[in-house]
């Protein structure tokens, strides 16, 4: 990927990715979330590893590392997704209403 590719990616993720997730993170609830009884951080946080992601992912290649230490951001990478994951699934568990409200 070349470096003007790079610099872009960084720079929309920051943007669509980085920004909402600051804000959510600060207690702003979109309007689809308003009805949700969830903590809107978890979904803050999910977003600043997927951030995290995507600059474990270009960083090391705007450097011009090695390959061992890509490898070892890739796998860092491969972790932050997994825990961003888990973080929108523990999100969806608790923003479903309880089964006795359901009655």
């Amino acid at each position: 990927m070349s470096p003007w590719a790079s610099w872009t990616l960084l720079a929309t993720g920051a943007v669509f990715v980085l920004v909402p997730s600051v804000a959510l993170l600060r207690g702003w609830r979109p309007g689809g979330l308003w009805w949700s009884e969830g903590p809107v951080s978890l979904l803050g946080s999910a977003g600043v590893a997927l951030y995290g992601v995507v600059l474990a992912g270009e960083v090391p290649r705007l450097a011009g590392t090695s390959a061992d230490v890509r490898a070892a951001c890739a796998y860092t990478a491969l972790g932050l997704v997994a825990l961003a994951t888990a973080l929108v699934v523990l999100y969806d568990h608790l923003a479903q209403p309880s089964r006795s409200k359901r009655r």
